[in-house]
């Protein structure tokens, strides 16, 4: 039992630290350490991953208990493998780190949700990741207000680190506004869920979340992040929906609680829309009220003496999607030419540039934007099948929850749904949930784990 005990909780900090320095990642000025620090910080991290995962199989094959583990992720990271080995002339070296960091997604962060999902190490993440986007927002809505903004070229990102106001949207402290703006999210739904649901919560901590959702609103309506907007929408439209459908006053026939809640979920949504446009338009007059504007940047961002504009330039080119569209069909390119094991995980890239020079991909380094279309180009069917499938068995399982529980506006486990709906959303837009090392990918699995043994209709189904 003690042996039991310690090694939860080195997991436990483990899985602290590995949050914390995604968390480092997501910040733009982090980028701009020499690579070394990176290197000591993240590779400890991998390697103790590995090795508490290698601890734990060989407990649970001590005491037979391998079905904890879920078959279908197994798979999946055979799918990698057998794609690694039939493409391994383009290369095996970051193929080999997107195995380990997938192994320790899987197997450590959503295995460690499964065995702790209620836990103090799951409340410390929640403090520390709402604690540093708040500062990182404050940071970046002064940005906003002194319109301050930078573009700092580094060797080994296609993209240069832009941080400010650039472009007429908020990138704030990070490096992609659509990641920062989703976590931003995120961040928001931890914090409504102590409001709601701890009754004797201190006041300076009440204080403390409704002014942190307020900051990272206000992010989100000034980041001008489309993709965080969809999941925005979405998110309100399940709360309302669920608040609406499970709540304990609405003791009506099931027709007339689905209507209801439809209702309520529309109007939500509706109602959303415009708070987060009225919100953004009453901080594009901040600049000039404080009159402490700059021209650091090299787009002021001004169209009248008294209003910052919001309209993006680089949405007015005609593609809507960005290049999404072009990224997506370049994927399902690679997918048809290699269908059973696709271009490899971290070299489908150089696939295209080799097989398919003609497509998007093949003519430049972008990645799929999308992870269905990540994971059809780099580990073609096989992989594509068991991720789905078991996406697919999580989603059953979830839904069949939030149907069957009253008052799911108390369940914590319900605000839990609401951060995976949150990040699965965004990975139809950008690249997240797999294949990745983000603070994004992190949640998602963390959380999924957490929910198991309460959405799980018998505790067989998760190998307990």
């Amino acid at each position: 039992m003690l042996n039991e005990k310690f090694l939860k909780y080195v997991k436990g900090w483990y899985f602290i630290y590995f949050g914390f320095i995604l968390m480092l990642r997501a910040i733009g000025p982090y980028l701009l350490l020499p690579t070394r620090y990176d290197t000591l910080l993240f590779w400890p991290a991998g390697i103790a991953g590995v090795v508490l995962i290698i601890i734990d199989a060989i407990i649970a094959f001590r005491e037979k208990n391998l079905k904890k583990y879920d078959w279908l992720l197994i798979a999946f990271i055979g799918a990698m493998l057998v794609s690694s080995l039939m493409n391994l002339k383009y290369g095996y070296s970051e193929n080999i780190k997107l195995i380990m960091w997938q192994l320790i997604f899987f197997f450590m962060i959503y295995q460690f949700g499964k065995d702790y999902s209620s836990n103090f190490f799951f409340k410390v993440f929640t403090w520390i990741l709402s604690l540093v986007w708040f500062l990182a927002n404050l940071v970046s809505l002064y940005w906003f207000v002194i319109q301050y903004g930078i573009k700092i070229p580094i060797k080994y990102k296609y993209y240069p680190v832009r941080l400010g106001w650039l472009g007429n949207r908020l990138f704030g402290v990070y490096t992609d506004p659509n990641f920062g703006a989703v976590i931003s999210l995120i961040v928001i739904i931890i914090a409504i869920y102590y409001l709601v649901t701890y009754k004797h919560l201190n006041l300076l901590f009440k204080i403390f979340f409704a002014i942190n959702i307020f900051i990272q609103f206000s992010f989100i309506a000034l980041s001008g992040s489309r993709t965080t907007l969809v999941c925005l929408l979405i998110a309100t439209f399940v709360f309302s929906f669920f608040t609406s459908y499970s709540s304990r006053f609405l003791k009506t026939n099931t027709l007339k609680r689905w209507l209801t809640a439809l209702v309520v979920g529309l109007l939500s949504i509706i109602a959303m829309y415009y708070v987060t446009d009225i919100t953004a338009q009453a901080w594009a007059h901040v600049p000039h009220i404080t009159e402490i504007k700059k021209d650091i940047s090299d787009s002021s961002g001004t169209t009248s003496s008294n209003k910052v504009d919001l309209k993006r330039p680089d949405t007015d080119g005609g593609d809507v999607s960005n290049l999404r569209f072009g990224l997506w069909k370049s994927a399902i390119e690679i997918f048809k030419s290699k269908p059973i094991s696709g271009g490899s995980p971290g070299y489908y890239i150089e696939y295209a540039h080799d097989k398919l020079p003609y497509t998007l991909m093949g003519k430049d380094t972008l990645t799929a934007h999308n992870f269905i279309f990540l994971v059809m180009a780099a580990t073609g069917g096989l992989g594509l099948l068991t991720l789905l499938t078991f996406l697919f068995i999580q989603c059953f399982k979830t839904l069949r929850y939030c149907f069957t529980q009253p008052n799911l506006v108390k369940d914590k486990h319900f605000f839990a749904i609401l951060m995976i709906l949150t990040i699965a959303v965004s990975a139809l837009f950008i690249t997240e949930l797999i294949l990745v090392s983000t603070i994004g990918s992190f949640i998602f699995w963390g959380y999924l784990g957490s929910i198991q043994k309460t959405i799980s209709k018998e505790e067989g189904e998760i190998g307990r």
